[in-house]
């Protein structure tokens, strides 16, 4: 892919040192992140990941190949291979003539990735019940029960927020689990552009009273499902269980506006 035209103009061939982040953590009170000179075009995307996620760029701010390879200490050629990256995996528009941003998302874009990602999902699950063994699942099951129990038990804050973080893990990990256990390469692409996006948009405020009791019912009664060797219950059972997040996600993304990381405007504008 060749690189779009920007309105930066010099190119830039410094390159930093030091540690770089490690992926998933906020560094917006320990200063500009710096870049080892590994993989640097993998290092750029995981910094410029991290900062979408933590809402330190924002739905339809412009990213800057010239600002962040200052920034980052790197030239712009791996902050543009870095850019290209997250623009397939959805997270980032390119617009000719003007540059990338960060993307936005109205209702339709919602409703869409979830469809999808409730088909595809489906599909996966009914390939990895072949493959799977009855161990594994009750594995699956085991996990379940055991998020459960921190989260009944849990007294303190502390407590009580690891016991939530405990749960995102089981519940992002059951799913990986199908979508490994399909044996499908480009389903496993798909569905993690899919993923990428819903990280974006979708708000902590998901994790409401009453929700994470729904969702590992939803996940026993899927996992039961597979125990009891009825593929196509699961499978109805997993579509219906995402698109219940989908309608979450709808009615907080209704009170939330761009506060949820969303913007019915397709106009894409630089913050001030």
């Amino acid at each position: 892919m060749t690189d779009m035209q920007t309105d930066d103009t010099s190119d830039d061939t410094r390159t930093g040192s030091g540690q770089r982040t490690t992926p998933g953590a906020s560094n917006a009170s320990s200063g500009p992140d710096v870049i080892q000179r590994r993989n640097l075009g993998s290092d750029v995307y995981r910094v410029l990941w991290d900062r979408i996620l933590d809402r330190q760029l924002h739905p339809g701010e412009k990213l800057s190949d010239l600002r962040l390879s200052e920034e980052l200490g790197v030239s712009r050629t791996p902050v543009r291979e870095a850019l290209h990256r997250l623009e397939k995996d959805g997270v980032v528009i390119a617009e000719p003539n003007r540059g990338f941003f960060v993307a936005s998302y109205d209702r339709r874009d919602i409703e869409e990735i979830y469809e999808l990602r409730a088909a595809l999902e489906a599909f996966a699950l009914r390939h990895a019940a072949i493959s799977v063994s009855p161990a594994d699942i009750r594995h699956q099951l085991d996990e379940l029960d055991r998020v459960d129990r921190l989260l009944r038990e849990a007294g303190t804050d502390d407590e009580r927020t690891a016991a939530s973080e405990a749960f995102l893990e089981v519940d992002r990990g059951f799913h990986s689990f199908l979508l490994e256990n399909s044996n499908n390469r480009r389903l496993v692409a798909t569905l993690d552009g899919l993923w990428a996006q819903i990280a974006v948009f979708q708000k902590a405020g998901l994790m409401i009273a009453g929700w994470v009791d729904t969702a590992l019912d939803e996940h026993r009664v899927i996992i039961n499902h597979l125990i009891a060797g009825d593929t196509d219950a699961a499978a109805k059972a997993l579509e219906t269980h995402i698109l219940n997040i989908q309608r979450r996600v709808l009615a907080d993304f209704s009170l939330g506006g761009d506060d949820a990381g969303t913007s019915d405007s397709p106009e894409h504008k630089e913050r001030p």
